[in-house]
């Protein structure tokens, strides 16, 4: 078994959304505090994990967002972060995928990617996903980014994960007086 985490990075809404009910993305407050973070934190990463929806977005944003003038330092240095970032996406209807990216049918085909990564695979995004970890009890780490809104509707964050998981507040921290930072580990 490989010696690497992994650590779920998500941005969730004050009452536990993922994303609103027609799978609107438009409440993150994401400013230079956090975009700095972002660039730091994912730079740790020995890998990103995603689910389709997810990588779709990630995929059709982040390759070209340096080149785009309007963008400030942190964009550009997160899009070059992530061209160059080992990626895997499970999906059972993708094919392929570009950008360095792997496509996984399942939770049990990340063995041999794990194995080979060097560094703490990031679950970014994918509430479905990160459910499916959850009822495994793969996930090592959960970084939740909380923002000032409540959406009422839309996904939550682990549905139906199935049995009590323990958890233990690892560290806090705010951004752009909005975004707090909820780090929990696993109590092993």
């Amino acid at each position: 078994m490989s010696d690497n985490r992994i650590v779920v990075s998500v941005q969730v809404s004050l009452d536990g959304r993922t994303a609103g009910s027609g799978g609107e993305l438009d409440w993150f407050v994401v400013q230079d505090e956090l975009h700095e973070h972002f660039v730091t934190e994912h730079s740790k990463a020995g890998m990103f994990l995603y689910g389709r929806r997810t990588y779709e977005g990630m995929a059709g944003y982040w390759p070209t967002a340096d080149e785009d003038p309007a963008n400030d330092q942190w964009l550009v240095k997160y899009s070059k972060l992530w061209k160059s970032m080992p990626k895997a996406v499970f999906s059972k209807t993708m094919q392929y995928a570009e950008w360095d990216t792997t496509v996984l049918p399942d939770l049990e085909s990340l063995a041999g990617p794990r194995e080979r990564t060097s560094g703490d695979l990031y679950l970014v995004g994918s509430g479905e996903v990160i459910t499916e970890f959850a009822r495994h009890d793969l996930i090592d780490e959960y970084q939740l980014y909380v923002h000032p809104v409540a959406l009422g509707a839309g996904p939550s964050l682990l549905e139906d994960i199935s049995k009590r998981q323990g958890l233990t507040l690892a560290d806090t921290q705010t951004f752009d007086h909005a975004v707090v930072k909820l780090t929990y580990r696993r109590i092993r």
